[in-house]
């Protein structure tokens, strides 16, 4: 079976996954095998094709990867919500395992849930641990 065929076939099927993802998942191995595919139409051998191919989809992957992710990563709102993140807070509400309750951390009113699913009284002094959502998660110290 002549390579030409079968580098052609495994350009077009890393382009239809490509497509299907849109992750930068393939686009590596359908350049690599296109430079196969010119390659097996100079008559270089097969084993050097293969090579090639390999070579080719690796150095594009690890170096043009990280570029192409930092370009690709879409619409990123930053927000000062992080900057909550381990500080201390006082309880407004009195947080329950099943309902969220109210703290209020940096001058500003937050829903929040108990990170082991414990009560903490109203109050009581907690630290943000995380985010989840529109919810503080916190800890009583």
């Amino acid at each position: 079976m002549d390579m030409s065929i079968i580098w052609l076939a495994v350009m077009i099927l890393m382009g239809i996954i490509e497509a299907l993802t849109v992750d930068l998942v393939s686009i590596w191995f359908c350049v690599g095998a296109l430079v196969a595919l010119i390659e097996s139409y100079l008559g270089i051998s097969t084993t050097l094709q293969i090579i090639s191919f390999i070579g080719v989809a690796l150095i594009l992957f690890i170096f043009t990867r990280p570029v192409c992710k930092r370009f690709l990563r879409g619409n990123i709102v930053h927000t000062n919500s992080d900057r909550v993140i381990g500080q201390k807070a006082l309880v407004t509400q009195t947080i329950f395992p099943d309902k969220p309750g109210e703290i209020k951390a940096l001058g500003k009113y937050w829903t929040a849930i108990s990170r082991n699913d414990t009560i903490i009284e109203t109050n009581k002094h907690v630290e943000v641990l995380a985010i989840d959502g529109v919810k503080l998660i916190v800890q009583e110290i």
